[in-house]
């Protein structure tokens, strides 16, 4: 049977460890990065090492050496559903989605009630296009954390997609709803005036444009949406005044 690591060496890595994340939550990354890569050369057995390690050398920039460390530390705690829901989203940014799917479907196996693990399923399944397999999965994870923000706004993506501007109103209005008065934020106004946009209701759209534009999100597309809009209003209000 292989034999465990050294208590000693166990010990030297958590301490390293713990001092590795101390420097990262003060934002000393540099230092964090040299004292978790020798927390895992101590110790490479230790598992919650390598996750740390991997995380910041993500942080780091360093992108393909933590997916390295995330792989091996799936080899040393295979299932490990945090472990799947990292490196699965680590995979997704890199675009290797095959690998990003498989990680997602371990997480849902291993934790059926783990909303992020469904979240990242659904975010899979967004990045292939498969938008209906999406919206399901965005809901499994609703089902377990009703007022999780980022899986809202996912969802209410979806309904965008799937060209269902109502439902995404509706579920842009509960993720409002999470937030205090005027902190709203300007994605979140964006996505409600396309809705809105869709549904016919344009004085409400360019109310959303403008205040998603007043704090801070101006993109062309909204600003060029504010404009047709806009132009169309004063055509139709000159309009009535000829009459």
């Amino acid at each position: 049977m292989p034999r465990g690591p050294a208590p000693q060496d166990l010990a030297a890595a958590r301490r390293l460890s713990n001092e590795g994340l101390s420097a990262a939550d003060r934002n000393d990354l540099v230092r964090a990065e040299g004292l978790l890569e020798r927390a895992v050369k101590s110790c490479p057995s230790d598992v919650d090492a390598r996750r740390h390690y991997a995380d910041v050398l993500w942080k780091r920039g360093e992108r393909l050496a933590a997916v390295a460390q995330i792989a091996e530390a799936l080899t040393l705690s295979p299932g490990d559903v945090g472990l799947c829901i990292d490196g699965g989203r680590m995979y997704m940014e890199l675009g290797l989605l095959d690998d990003a799917d498989r990680l997602a479907a371990d997480a849902v196996k291993g934790a059926p009630r783990s909303a992020d693990a469904w979240q990242l399923h659904g975010q899979v399944a967004l990045a292939r296009g498969r938008d209906e397999d999406a919206l399901a999965d965005f809901h499994k994870a609703l089902a377990i954390v009703p007022d999780d923000r980022q899986v809202l706004l996912a969802t209410a993506e979806v309904y965008r997609r799937l060209n269902r501007p109502q439902r995404a109103l509706a579920t842009l209005g509960i993720l409002g709803e999470t937030y205090g008065p005027n902190q709203t934020p300007p994605n979140v106004l964006a996505l409600e005036g396309i809705a809105q946009e869709a549904l016919g209701r344009s004085v409400d759209a360019m109310e959303s444009y403008r205040q998603a534009i007043a704090r801070g999100g101006s993109t062309p597309e909204i600003e060029q949406r504010l404009a047709v809009l806009s132009s169309g209003a004063q055509t139709a209000e000159a309009a009535v005044i000829r009459r």
